[in-house]
C-alpha cells in the first residue's frame, strides 16, 4: 500500500513537470528581483581603519510586509560590526539585528516591524575596522521574505588600499626693511622736522624753542603663522662724552607728550626723547615712551602672515621725538637703538 502511494505522487509530479513543459516549452524558474542604485560609500577606505561608517543606499521595488527584512552582508574580514551601530532605514517601522562575526560574515538584518514602501533606503553601519589586506571586497544587500526566502537582492564592492601620504613643504619667509621720513611726512598730526636715513636719526643742532620729530617707515614681510614683532632697544641713553644725558620720556606705558618743565633742582626735567608708533597694538594715537635701556619696546606686530604694505599689519611708521629745556648741558649726545624683529612660525 505504502509503495502505490508513492508511486502515485510520482505520477502526479511527473504529469505536473510535463504540463509545465507543455503550456511554457521549459520549466519556469522563481528567481528575485534585482535592488537598483545600491551602493556602499565608507568613510575611510585606509587599512585597518577603525572608528568605519558603511552608508548603504538601495532602491527597493517590492513592498516589504511585517517580518520581512532588508540584509546586508559584510565579509568577515571586517570586523566589530554591533547592532547598536546600525542604523536601518525606515528605522520608525524596523528593529537592526546583527548576526555572525568570526569566521563567519556579518549579517545585518532591519527587520519590518509594520510594512514597508518601496523607494530608496539607507542602512548606516558605524563602528566597523577595515580588513589589514588591500583588495575588493563584496558587499551583499537583500530584501527577504520572513522564511529567508530572497525576495530582492544585489551586490556591490569596496576597495580597501593603503592611504595616500600628501606632503608639501613652504619656505620661511621674512623681510624687514627700514625706509626714511622727510619733512614732507607727518605722525599724529605731527610734521617731522628732518630728514632721516636707514641708518641714522641725525636730529642736528637743537634748541629749547619746539620739539624735534624724526623717525622711520618699518615694512614686514612674512608668511609667519602666528605673526612678527618688532621691537626696539637702545645702549644707553643720549650721552655726551662727559656724561651728560637728555633722558628717556616715561618708560612705563605710553602716555601723551609734555614739554620738559626745566627745573633747575631736577635734572631729569631739562630734556627728554621718546619712541611713538601708529601701530595701534601698541601705541594709542599721540602718545610716547621713553627706551630704558634694558627692556625691548614694541612698536610694531601682526598675529599672522604681513605683505609688507597695510599699515598695521606689514607697514608702520616709528618716530622719535626730542625736546629740551634751556638747561639742558651743552655737548654731542649720541646712542644707538636697535630694531630687532622677531617672527613667530
Amino acid at each position: 500500500m505504502q509503495t502505490l502511494k508513492k508511486r502515485s505522487r510520482f505520477v502526479f509530479v511527473a504529469i505536473m513537470i510535463f504540463s509545465l513543459i507543455a503550456m511554457y516549452g521549459y520549466v519556469p524558474m522563481v528567481e528575485a528581483a534585482n535592488l537598483t542604485s545600491v551602493s556602499d560609500l565608507i568613510s575611510d577606505s585606509d587599512l585597518g581603519s577603525v572608528s568605519v561608517t558603511h552608508t548603504i543606499t538601495f532602491t527597493t521595488g517590492a513592498t516589504l510586509s511585517q517580518d520581512q527584512y532588508m540584509q546586508v552582508i559584510i565579509p568577515s574580514d571586517f570586523s566589530t560590526v554591533a547592532t547598536t551601530s546600525v542604523t536601518c532605514a525606515d528605522s520608525a517601522s524596523t528593529t537592526a539585528y546583527v548576526f555572525g562575526g568570526g569566521a563567519q560574515d556579518w549579517d545585518v538584518r532591519c527587520i519590518a516591524d509594520e510594512a514597508i514602501a518601496t523607494g530608496s533606503k539607507t542602512i548606516v553601519i558605524a563602528g566597523t575596522e577595515n580588513p589589514s589586506t588591500q583588495g575588493a571586497y563584496s558587499i551583499g544587500v537583500n530584501t527577504k521574505t520572513s522564511g529567508d526566502v530572497v525576495i530582492e537582492d544585489a551586490t556591490t564592492k569596496v576597495y580597501i588600499l593603503s592611504s595616500v601620504s600628501v606632503s608639501a613643504t613652504v619656505n620661511a619667509i621674512l623681510s624687514f626693511s627700514i625706509a626714511t621720513t622727510t619733512p614732507d611726512d607727518s605722525l599724529n598730526g605731527h610734521s617731522f622736522t628732518g630728514t632721516s636715513s636707514p641708518t641714522s636719526i641725525a636730529f642736528g643742532e637743537i634748541d629749547d624753542s619746539q620739539a624735534y620729530l624724526m623717525g622711520h617707515v618699518l615694512s614686514v614681510s612674512t608668511n609667519a603663522n602666528d605673526g612678527y614683532k618688532v621691537t626696539i632697544e637702545q645702549d644707553q641713553d643720549l650721552q655726551t662724552a662727559a656724561g651728560a644725558t637728555i633722558d628717556p620720556y616715561s618708560t612705563s606705558s605710553p602716555s601723551a607728550w609734555d614739554a620738559p618743565t626745566g627745573d633747575y633742582t631736577d635734572e631729569t626735567t631739562w630734556g627728554h626723547w621718546g619712541v611713538t608708533s601708529d601701530d595701534t597694538d601698541d601705541f594709542t594715537a599721540d602718545t610716547y615712551q621713553g627706551l630704558d635701556g634694558t627692556t625691548p619696546l614694541t612698536v610694531m606686530e601682526h598675529n599672522g602672515p604681513a605683505n609688507g604694505a597695510t599699515v598695521g599689519v606689514g607697514t608702520t611708521t616709528v618716530a622719535y621725538e626730542l625736546q629740551i629745556s634751556a638747561l639742558q648741558q651743552a655737548g654731542d649726545y649720541q646712542n644707538t637703538i636697535t630694531y630687532i624683529c622677531t617672527p613667530t612660525f
